[in-house]
């Protein structure tokens, strides 16, 4: 079993999520970017992955006090950045970001190395009553058989029989 202090010297994974106000024009990105950047590796971090900015409508309002006044913010742009460090170092470097007066909000979550990233998986196609799934590529046509109306007639008599039973 591990000591409390061996937790404080092994490195984690983590990833800042943060929203920049959105009037900050995007010349200025790369600028808050290299500080959040900097943040990190000045505290013994390591990037890992990262995305740059971009504009994204917020699911509700945000108000920030900006210089003398509070301000209402309804988008503004979002990036991330995954990186390796010590967990006595996280400290130092949420410091680092609340200093930063162009950030509107911020979540520093712990996580993996591996990507995360949820990728679009084809489309699942059930077949009769079992639970069986089989992928069938959408650009593969479906081959249409002709039904005369007695087979038909004859398969729906034989599920109205079966389902009154």
């Amino acid at each position: 079993m591990k000591e409390k202090e061996d937790i404080y010297d092994e490195t984690q994974i983590y990833e800042v999520g943060f929203h920049i106000l959105p009037t900050i024009p995007e010349e200025k990105l790369q600028e808050i970017v290299s500080k959040l950047q900097s943040s990190i590796t000045q505290n013994e971090g390591v990037i890992v992955s990262e995305e740059f900015p971009k504009m994204r409508g917020l699911s509700y309002e945000i108000k920030k006090r900006v210089e003398t006044k509070y301000l209402n913010f309804d988008r503004a742009y979002f990036g991330w950045i995954k990186f390796e460090t010590l967990h006595a170092s996280i400290d130092k470097i949420e410091e680092g970001i609340k200093d930063n007066q162009s950030i509107l909000r911020f979540i520093i979550v712990k996580t993996v190395r591996e990507n995360t990233i949820h990728a679009i998986r084809s489309p699942m196609i059930m077949k009769g009553n079992s639970t069986e799934e089989t992928k069938t590529p959408i650009s593969q046509p479906i081959e249409k058989t002709a039904v005369s109306e007695a087979e038909i007639d004859k398969s729906i008599d034989e599920l109205v029989i079966n389902q009154t039973l």
